[in-house]
């Protein structure tokens, strides 16, 4: 059965180590495909104001799943189309629980992201390039207290985002949360925790996007490489994990293709889209 969609990582997939560049094989392979009349969708745990410019200039790129599947946005209608957030309660808890360790708390909401005047410090501390670091900077809101900003907006947040939490604590955090039945943990690179609804994932948000456009899983390529994209994998009929993933993503693909640093999304896309 022909391909009619394939939903793509960022991150570790489309995106090179810098979280900044993609090469021209794999613009090429991704333009080829929409050309072909095959629905491009970016799926990325970013927020969608950090949806890289490759995208926002292809007129064929219609709809992006967002943090991890809680939003999935129409960018011809600029509208969200389906969401599964955070509720305020529960995301009053999480600030509960991490108010001793100081960390970056980054709330993903209505499509930017939200933080502390406060704790704007530590973004210079996080573990990337200096460039990405300026465009984190770029897309940070920052407010007196996240506190206050969940009560003014009572459909939840998106996404909780705690962008570098040193080890041990890490995992300590994990289990914390993970015990939790309201929240969904998950990580899409090494030191960081990503909190969403329960039933939020890029599987989800993918599955409900497919019922909108009549596309059976059968008709879907997903290529993902952590553990954010486990259940977009699963869904999809064509599922591809990066030579660079982790083991669990590695588990759940049925296809394997080299790495992002060496263009395993185009080498994917024309094996089984443009040649399928």
């Amino acid at each position: 059965m022909a391909i009619r969609l394939v939903a793509l990582d960022m991150d570790g997939t489309i995106l090179l180590d810098d979280h900044l560049t993609v090469t021209p094989a794999v613009r090429q392979a991704i333009c080829a495909a929409a050309k072909k009349g095959v629905q491009v969708v970016p799926a990325t745990g970013r927020v969608f104001s950090m949806l890289p410019d490759v995208f926002l200039r292809m007129d064929e790129v219609r709809y992006v799943i967002n943090s991890n599947g809680a939003s999935v946005r129409d960018m011809r209608e600029d509208k969200v189309i389906y969401q599964k957030c955070i509720p305020v309660e529960t995301a009053a808890n999480i600030l509960d629980m991490l108010e001793p360790y100081g960390l970056l708390i980054q709330f993903y909401c209505e499509g930017n992201i939200y933080t502390e005047k406060r704790l704007m410090k530590h973004v210079d501390e996080l573990p990337f390039s200096k460039a990405f670091i300026t465009e984190i900077r770029k897309t940070q809101h920052e407010v007196d207290s996240l506190r206050t900003f969940i009560q003014e907006h009572p459909d939840g947040i998106e996404k909780c985002n705690l962008a570098h939490v040193p080890s041990p604590l890490r995992e300590e955090l994990w289990k914390t949360f993970d015990a939790i039945p309201e929240l969904a943990v998950v990580s899409s690179a090494g030191s960081n925790l990503e909190l969403n609804h329960r039933d939020a994932s890029k599987g989800d948000a993918l599955r409900h996007l497919c019922e909108q456009l009549r596309i059976a899983p059968e008709e879907v390529m997903a290529v993902g490489d952590s553990g954010n994209d486990i259940e977009m994998l699963r869904f999809a009929g064509c599922s591809v994990a990066m030579g660079n993933s982790t083991p669990d993503a590695m588990e759940a693909a049925r296809y394997r293709t080299t790495s992002n640093q060496d263009d395993g999304v185009a080498l994917a896309i024309q094996k089984y889209i443009l040649e399928g």
